[in-house]
């Protein structure tokens, strides 16, 4: 469980930005193609160069026939720490997810989803394991228009208002009295590509903002300013299919570094992945290897800043 939080916590921002992680499309259509209903994988630490031959279960992952995550459970010193649940409609949307602690001895956090004829969000339900959260969306010719947070009693919390103008769309952000407190101007291309975000504060000063910029739908540049102080740019490179393969990182004072590339094989499989981790002289490493038919069978990981070797290993069970 820590290995995976670490190494989500290192993608969260490409995972934000891309909808997806490098690779993830191709796992989904490989467990929907061959059927797989479970997938168990097993961690196994190094010593002297090599894998022990003992190994202690991770996660199990359940599937539905459309390769969507249905159950995750994880497991820390055999007993179940974590679990997680997923329901989806027939058009494949999320529809609830349930957080729980242990084996759902604790609900965590919980959310129920609620979709139009046209598959646009429109309620959501969310208890945090201590308040339940109800939030609404409204359009208007076929415009996000409204965001409303409310309380179980009705009693709103937070609002935001959307209100457009040719490629520029303002969002006016209301506490529970209905007090501006700040706003978002948000700007898009000629393709409905966010190319620029400002955030306010309450006193009309900037507080954060991020640039981008497109090639076609494809992301080739994100910079992020917070009170107008550079933070990061990062530039996106693709191969010929749309695959990610590079980011490159500059930090302020000029520091420029590649900070994550991605490689393919011929039919889009996720083969290596490396990452800057903060080592000064090597990046860490993720290999995978799949059968014939694209099921993942094992990976190396290679975390750099701990010089901490793992194998993952996976077991299926199938429809």
């Amino acid at each position: 469980m820590k290995n995976i939080t670490l190494l989500s916590l290192l993608l969260f921002s490409i995972n934000l930005l891309f909808g997806q992680l490098p690779g993830e499309k191709k796992w989904k259509e490989n467990i929907a193609k061959n059927r797989i209903q479970k997938q168990v994988q097993w961690n196994y630490k190094y010593e002297k160069g090599k894998p022990k031959k003992e190994g202690y279960k991770n996660y199990t992952k359940k599937f539905d026939h459309n390769g969507n995550i249905i159950e995750e459970i994880y497991y820390q010193s055999g007993s179940v720490d974590q679990k997680l649940s997923y329901k989806y409609d027939d058009n494949e949307n999320k529809v609830e997810y349930v957080n729980y602690q242990g084996d759902e001895t604790k609900v965590m956090f919980k959310q129920n989803i609620t979709y139009d004829n046209s598959m646009r969000k429109i309620r959501e339900e969310r208890y945090d394991g201590t308040d339940y959260q109800i939030i609404k969306y409204n359009y208007q010719n076929n415009k996000l228009t409204e965001i409303i947070r409310s309380d179980v009693y009705g009693n709103i919390e937070h609002q935001r208002n959307f209100n457009y103008s040719g490629n520029i769309c303002t969002v006016s952000i209301l506490d529970e009295k209905s007090n501006s407190v700040g706003r978002i101007i948000n700007k898009y291309d000629d393709n409905d590509n966010l190319i620029e975000s400002t955030e306010y504060d309450i006193n009309g000063k900037i507080k954060e903002q991020y640039f981008y910029t497109f090639k076609g739908n494809l992301v080739k540049e994100k910079t992020k300013f917070i009170l107008e102080n550079f933070i990061y740019k990062e530039e996106y490179e693709y191969d010929s299919k749309g695959n990610l393969i590079k980011v490159i990182k500059e930090e302020p004072r000029g520091n420029l570094f590649v900070n994550n590339i991605y490689k393919y094989d011929s039919k889009g499989n996720l083969i290596e992945e490396e990452w800057y981790d903060d080592s000064p002289t090597e990046n860490s490493k993720k290999t995978y290897f799949y059968d014939e038919k694209g099921i993942l069978e094992k990976v190396e990981v290679y975390y750099a800043l701990y010089r901490y070797k793992i194998q993952y290993k996976f077991e299926y069970t199938y429809y």
